[in-house]
């Protein structure tokens, strides 16, 4: 089961499109205590519930472009996705889709509220069992992106979901959107005599210049010296010092410098590296992010880690 992804980008300073407001809702706070709490009322007719987190790029253009039969509702960055998503859909039933468009990686789909992966369903049982439960016989949960099926993580992942959720998950292993960036809105697989859609309408996935999948930077820089064996230090968002990835580092290893690769939920915005007091407050370090690895390639030695979350 695999399926083609690109989203577009759109560049700094365009205009963003102006969209349907009856297809677009969010959930206030309220919703925590009020499953169908929402900005405005769903559209009438709509089948498809979309679910987009608010760090794709080029928002505007994907609200803007969406089919008649899909209602769309952004998630925010603070309550794990799951959750929301079953607020929402709490008390419907007979829903033909509902689509997740997010960034992703093999394996896994990163939302600004947290990532899913095939270790992480656990968590969220019942929010999943009640998104299945909204979707009808011949529904589907479709997840736009980028290589979220891909190879034995992806397999993984995908096997978990459809378990979790109770009905038919399709997850790409390739990346979504833009064609002009090698992407695609295709699922490819089974034979079907209506392929699946995405959300979005024609044109819609024509204008759309993006690519779903997972941003990435990388933190460097000497490795401080702690009498714990192992310290966890914490990536912020240098706008509201939000915790959007953790790592580890050796406290007293004989390792004078690092580069590690972290997963961030916005291509546009910038990060800082650090630690958290007794309080909670955000504490700097004297680390380095950047897209690229800033040690040198003579003698220095680098602890290097794939895993940045």
């Amino acid at each position: 089961m695999a399926l083609d992804q690109v989203l577009s980008r759109v560049p700094r300073g365009g205009v963003v499109p102006r969209f349907d407001r009856r297809q677009i809702h969010s959930l206030p706070n309220a919703a925590i205590d009020r499953p169908n709490a929402r900005i405005g009322a769903p559209r009438l007719h709509t089948s498809e519930l979309l679910f987009v987190d608010p760090s794709v790029s080029d928002l505007g253009t994907i609200l803007r472009n969406l089919r008649p039969q899909v209602e769309a509702i952004v998630l925010d960055a603070e309550r794990p996705a799951a959750r929301q998503m079953a607020l929402a859909l709490e008390g419907r039933d007979g829903l033909d889709a509902v689509h997740v468009i997010a960034h992703g990686a093999p394996g896994r789909v990163c939302f600004a509220a947290g990532e899913w992966s095939a270790r992480t369903l656990q968590y969220d049982e019942a929010d999943l069992a009640t998104i299945g439960q909204a979707l009808g016989q011949d529904g589907e949960f479709r997840v736009w992106s980028c290589y979220a099926g891909q190879g034995r993580a992806g397999r993984a992942f995908v096997e978990g979901l459809a378990h979790a959720v109770g009905v038919g998950v399709r997850a790409p292993t390739k990346p979504v959107g833009s064609a002009a960036l090698g992407g695609s809105w295709v699922f490819a697989g089974r034979a079907r005599r209506v392929p699946p859609q995405p959300p979005l309408t024609g044109r819609g996935l024509e204008v759309y210049a993006g690519l779903l999948a997972d941003v990435y930077r990388i933190v460097s820089g000497d490795v401080p010296h702690d009498p714990a064996e192992n310290v966890t230090y914490v990536v912020v968002n240098s706008r509201d010092k939000r915790v959007v990835a953790t790592f580890s580092l050796p406290g007293h290893a004989n390792i004078p410098r690092f580069s590690l690769k972290v997963a961030v939920p916005s291509e546009s915005e910038t990060y800082e590296a650090g630690r958290l007091d007794e309080l909670g407050k955000f504490i700097p370090a004297d680390f380095m992010i950047s897209q690229t690895s800033q040690l040198g390639a003579g003698r220095t030695n680098a602890w290097e880690s794939p895993h940045g979350v």
